[in-house]
């Protein structure tokens, strides 16, 4: 089934993201704009990396954002254009819940910067991945792609960020990733297949983010820092100074990106 026709068949929601967003601005009395979401969107799963950016960029906090006490929401203005950064929980389904809501406020273009564990020996801990296509095991894509459908990035994106990252003197190393909802279901003969396959690495939200932009025609595209290696036996470097400078050069990608001229360019449709 060709993604149009998925997209007629199912376009039928009950609840839709703007009915949240518009009882939400009803009860507080208040405007889409006063939520002040830019419509470019920078996301990530760590609380650190949210704020590290906004203290660097200038970004305020949003007094009206729908998450105000759980999930860390800024907005500024850099480089003459108007963005907005994210903390999101962990996970395709909240992920996707609130980029949904995002969306419905107006972003239309979405970087993830976030980790994955490494199937690959020659993508070690701090390796800089870009996602270019997806094997998904998370139960959320599903519900906007048919199996037929692979999720995938916005190429635009794609080379957006790899040329950020090579104006930084960074390598980034592209292909295909694994996503999953049951981390500790990694199993050792399944790992083995994917690596044999060239799949990079595994995380869990990356699929179900490109099955969204490709449904609701926004532009998405993950910039991932390799956490863990998945080999013979499990390595990690949580909460290492090693893991942290690694974070600390994929940030300073995201930086040079935000300031590309060519962020204004329509979705892929």
């Amino acid at each position: 089934m060709e993604l149009a026709e998925w997209k007629g068949h199912t376009m039928d929601e009950l609840i839709t993201p703007r009915m949240t967003i518009d009882n939400y601005t009803t009860r507080k009395a208040i405007t889409i704009d006063d939520i002040g979401v830019g419509p470019v969107v920078v996301i990530s799963w760590g609380g650190g990396v949210i704020q590290s950016l906004a203290r660097e960029l200038g970004a305020q906090p949003s007094e009206h954002w729908l998450y105000v006490d759980r999930q860390p929401f800024f907005t500024c203005k850099y480089e003459g254009k108007r963005f907005s950064l994210a903390q999101l929980p962990v996970g395709a389904p909240g992920t996707i819940m609130i980029m949904e809501e995002l969306i419905a406020c107006g972003a239309r273009c979405f970087i993830g910067l976030g980790w994955a564990g490494s199937l690959q020996p020659d993508a070690p801990i701090g390796t800089l991945l870009i996602p270019t296509s997806c094997i998904s095991e998370e139960g959320t894509s599903l519900h906007y792609l048919n199996r037929d459908v692979s999720p995938a990035p916005d190429t635009s994106l794609v080379e957006l960020l790899e040329e950020s990252a090579q104006a930084e003197g960074l390598k980034v190393v592209k292909g295909p990733l694994w996503t999953t909802d049951a981390p500790y279901r990694e199993l050792r003969t399944k790992v083995s297949r994917y690596r044999e396959q060239g799949v990079l690495g595994v995380d869990m939200e990356t699929s179900a983010m490109y099955a969204l932009g490709l449904y609701r025609a926004v532009r998405v595209c993950n910039l991932l820092v390799v956490s863990d290696e998945l080999g013979v036996e499990w390595v990690e470097a949580f909460g290492t100074e090693r893991l942290q400078q690694a974070t600390n050069r994929a940030q300073q990608v995201i930086s040079r990106f935000l300031r590309s001229e060519q962020l204004s360019q329509p979705p892929n449709s």
